[in-house]
């Protein structure tokens, strides 16, 4: 068995495994302060989903093994890894409750960012360092500044969550912030039409943002460059 096979098959397991401690997570997390005459559904509710678990590990084993397929041995892949769990779990709970739990999102930022130095002090890219940071923040304010225009649209846990998106997209290139936030629209436009077209939404339905976020960031993560080339060889 090749070095490259193992770390596909190691990294799928573990992948698996932590798929299977999302529900654990879900039921721990600290129940949010709500406006007066909000309600939510518990997240030990949402923990108690029957298929969760199965769901949780076939998602996480799913992008486990088409990114380590795709990126190899880099030196970013745990952050990478990382991030599909958390995109996971934060994907499930907004398509629930329609919340990007703070408790899961704002300690993912310094983990990441430990992850990238790391990453950073193996391969002696200090450069990829940067443009994560810049990452990061460049997605943090486009979708900040997109908040502010249409709150309605937006809430600012899409904000959080791309700006922790953008750290990982950034470490690779620029080409993989657009493609990643012009993919999350395409998905949510999509979905959207999808949805009003059999009725079970209409035009002012609010619908999660969040998977579609970590859907761009899959998306850009597997074929950027490949997305871009073809982009520009149609203008």
């Amino acid at each position: 068995m090749t070095v490259g096979m193992v770390l596909l098959v190691g990294c799928v397991l573990a992948g698996g495994m932590a798929g299977a401690l999302i529900p654990s997570w879900i039921a721990r997390l600290p129940e949010p302060d709500l406006p007066d005459g909000e309600t939510k559904v518990p997240y030990t509710q949402l923990a108690a989903w029957p298929h969760l678990h199965l769901v949780a590990i076939l998602c996480t084993a799913f992008g486990a093994t088409f990114l380590v397929w795709r990126l190899g041995l880099d030196p970013a892949l745990p952050a990478v890894l990382y991030t599909v769990v958390v995109g996971v779990l934060v994907s499930y709970v907004d398509i629930r409750v329609k919340l990007i739990p703070n408790a899961i999102v704002l300690p993912s930022y310094p983990v990441v960012a430990v992850l990238l130095l790391v990453a950073a002090l193996a391969s002696g890219r200090w450069d990829r360092l940067l443009w994560a940071a810049l990452g990061g923040a460049a997605l943090w304010g486009f979708f900040a500044l997109l908040e502010l225009i249409y709150p309605a649209g937006l809430g600012f846990g899409d904000v959080k969550l791309a700006g922790l998106l953008g750290l990982t997209l950034g470490w690779y290139a620029l080409a993989h912030l657009v493609v990643a936030t012009f993919g999350a629209f395409v998905l949510g436009g999509l979905t959207s039409l999808v949805l009003m077209a059999a009725k079970r939404a209409g035009r002012k339905t609010a619908i999660p943002f969040g998977p579609f976020l970590v859907g761009g960031w899959f998306v850009a993560l597997l074929a950027a460059g490949e997305l871009a080339r073809w982009y520009l060889s149609y203008r």
